[in-house]
């Protein structure tokens, strides 16, 4: 993505044609593997150590020709050689997307600007990975900027790290360069490490994080290093150069690489890449460089920064605007070829006149850099701001349960609703009417292990109900905690993203052993507080052909039911395979393409039903008021049902009080009765 200026000098270099070849290679990966594979092909990890090569390399020869590295000359070449642009495709992105983008994207979009302005797109990335609830969001058109953020965030400290070493060996003419190999030898140890236990422990958030990757910059600079120092014989550059495009070709086809990246697995296409670099000066004719030196990849090495900016914002307004999946073949080759032109036409007309641009004066250049950042950060906050003044209606009034009955439709002999009313809650607000509890915060994170717990209600109510589990049992609670505290009980809380209550299951990721650490926490404070009532999700599977009550949960439950407590346990609802309040937003409220037939969301015998049984243990089967007759709807009585495929909203929940009511009361009077200790 990133070289060097063409209008920096860079003494004893010659132009190397193969190197424009790899990096057209390189975008043409990432944007065919993104258009018609949707997977990820390693074609960014080549860029990470073109640009290591390149400019870490620069970095190298700067300290030991000049005694120094000047940070703020390199931040200068750095912002006149991105900037342009980034800063325009964000701009056209920011700028273009209320014309083809659902609102109910909206709020995530404007997030995803700010971060991509900044160069912090990947650890926002990183933060989503661990926030359960935005997970299943749709791609942004932005999303690619993570890879340009970690590079920008990587080559800004390797600059610093370089800069304190000159400082540090200054007068010491002599070991200018072994002091910096040595630098770029430890950073690549120390980096690499970390990557491999990150990649292990918590796979999705190491593949955003720049501590994780910056070892790959450090091999292109070592790569360059060695260049300079070492000289291989033909033979080897040949074998070498072809090597190294077999490993850069194949890793996207043979390596699952958004699973297992960076860590090891990074490694196949970075070292196929430095392979290209050490090898790619083979004057054999039969050699690589012959290949990648072809007039059309030079073409499009010199655009390739700018092509890779635009395929991604394209094939998701593309994919959005036609509701699929995956793009066919021709609108794939369609996608591309506009991808090129504009890709062209960028690098003309807004990268090139940057390029003229004297460096003599980096501290212009960077303010420039700045004021162009915040003013895009700006358009950014103004839409931001008219996007929160349209969301409180929708958060802080409930909805006419005359217009908006909700699951109250389902009911034999109900009216029904007015179907032109406009839906509840509104486009800005369906993703974000969740369980108060993650508001409150009242809810663990799928990546920690402690017990997070509030109560409400009268805090020395005699009688306790505990909600307990993962999002599936939390997202009741905006039904559940009126009937409890309305009969004077109290609620106490124990809920965690991505974690039902159930003994703990043997795993290798980080979010399975917080998931097993947080189940002991809470079967040991159960045990501790007797509660009366247990209340939890009893089956699990996303589609009715898996639909069953886990041994594992039913094993919790065993251990309490002895202790006197109470379980009620609820069948799970559906789970969509497509975003819920975008395809409401996309087809509307009535269509078919966002409902799923019964069968297929949920088994057509209630795996309830052949349960074994006990006395304290209560199975509670709702899923009338959520899949009635044939089909299962997303929208029920003007209120649209789930915040994304299988959270149901706040909004619904709360219409869901008298049917839950009917089954947690009886029970509440029994316990009363057993106890025999009056409210």
């Amino acid at each position: 993505m990133l070289t060097p200026d063409p209008a920096t000098p860079r003494p004893r270099q010659t132009r190397r044609d193969d190197i424009q070849g790899l990096r057209a290679i390189g975008a043409l990966l990432v944007a065919a593997f993104h258009i018609w594979v949707g997977r990820v092909s390693g074609g960014v990890d080549v860029f990470f150590v073109v640009s290591g090569f390149l400019l870490v390399g620069s970095m190298v020869r700067e300290l030991r020709n000049d005694g120094r590295v000047d940070f703020v000359a390199f931040i200068g070449r750095l912002v006149k050689r991105l900037l342009p642009a980034s800063l325009f495709v964000i701009a056209v992105v920011l700028v273009s997307a209320p014309f083809w983008m659902p609102q109910t994207r909206w709020a995530g979009h404007v997030t995803h600007v700010l971060a991509s302005t900044l160069y912090v797109e990947n650890w926002y990335l990183a933060w989503s990975a661990v926030d359960y609830l935005a997970r299943d969001e749709v791609a942004s058109p932005l999303q690619h900027y993570w890879a340009m953020s970690a590079q920008v965030q990587a080559l800004v400290l390797l600059c610093l790290t370089m800069t304190v070493t000159g400082l540090v060996i200054r007068k010491r003419t002599g070991h200018r360069e072994p002091a910096a190999i040595a630098v770029l030898i430890a950073v690549f140890a120390l980096s690499f490490a970390y990557s491999v236990y990150a990649t292990a422990t918590n796979q999705p958030v190491a593949y955003f994080n720049t501590f994780a990757r910056i070892w790959e910059f450090a091999l292109g600079g070592l790569t360059a290093v060695l260049l300079s120092r070492v000289r291989l014989p033909a033979a080897a550059q040949l074998i070498g150069g072809w090597l190294g495009l077999f490993l850069v070709l194949s890793c996207g086809v043979l390596l699952q690489v958004s699973t297992i990246f960076p860590g090891y697995a990074a490694l196949w296409p970075t070292l196929g890449a430095a392979l290209i670099l050490l090898c790619g000066q083979a004057k054999h004719r039969f050699s690589v460089r012959r290949l990648l030196s072809l007039q059309p990849l030079n073409w499009l090495g010199g655009i390739s920064y700018a092509l890779y900016l635009w395929h991604w914002p394209l094939l998701i307004a593309f994919l959005t605007v036609t509701y699929q999946t995956q793009a066919s073949f021709a609108a794939g080759s369609a996608i591309l070829a506009a991808s090129v032109v504009l890709a062209w036409l960028t690098t003309r007309l807004v990268e090139g006149p940057f390029r003229t641009v004297r460096e003599d004066r980096p501290w212009r250049t960077i303010a420039v850099g700045v004021a162009a950042v915040a003013l895009i950060a700006a358009g950014d906050g103004a839409w931001r701001m008219q996007t929160a003044r349209a969301v409180p209606a929708d958060k802080l009034t409930r909805p006419d349960p005359l217009r908006y009955p909700g699951a109250a439709v389902f009911d034999r002999g109900y009216f029904a609703a007015d179907g032109k009313v406009p839906v509840k809650p509104g486009p800005l607000w369906m993703k974000r009417d969740v369980s108060p509890l993650y508001a409150k915060k009242c809810h663990q994170d799928i990546d920690k292990a402690g017990l997070v717990s509030c109560t409400f209600g009268d805090p020395n109510a005699a009688r306790v109900l505990a909600l307990v589990g993962g999002s599936h049992s939390a997202h009741y609670f905006s039904a559940i905690e009126p009937i409890v505290t309305g009969q004077g009980w109290r609620v106490v809380t124990f809920t965690k993203s991505g974690c039902v209550f159930a003994t703990p299951r043997t795993g290798t990721s980080k979010n399975d052993r917080s998931c097993a650490r947080w189940n002991e926490n809470l079967m040991a404070r159960l045990i501790a507080l007797r509660p009366d009532i247990v209340f939890t999700t009893a089956t699990h599977g996303r589609d009715g052909a898996n639909e069953h009550v886990v041994p594992q949960f039913a094993e919790r439950w065993a251990k309490l039911t002895p202790l006197g407590v109470h379980v009620v346990a609820i069948r799970d609802n559906p789970w969509f395979p497509n975003d819920v309040p975008e395809c409401v937003q996309v087809n509307g409220p009535d269509s078919v393409r966002c409902t799923m037939p019964r069968s297929r969301a949920l088994a057509a015998t209630s795996p309830l039903a052949n349960a074994t049984t006990e006395p304290r243990l209560h199975f509670v089967d709702i899923t009338d008021h959520l899949c009635p007759e044939t089909r299962c709807p997303v929208v029920a009585g003007n209120i649209v049902m789930y915040s994304d495929r299988h959270h149901l909203t706040n909004t619904f929940v709360r219409t869901l009080i008298p049917y839950l009511s009917r089954s947690l009361v009886p029970i509440m009077t029994e316990v009363d009765r057993e106890r025999s200790v009056p409210r």
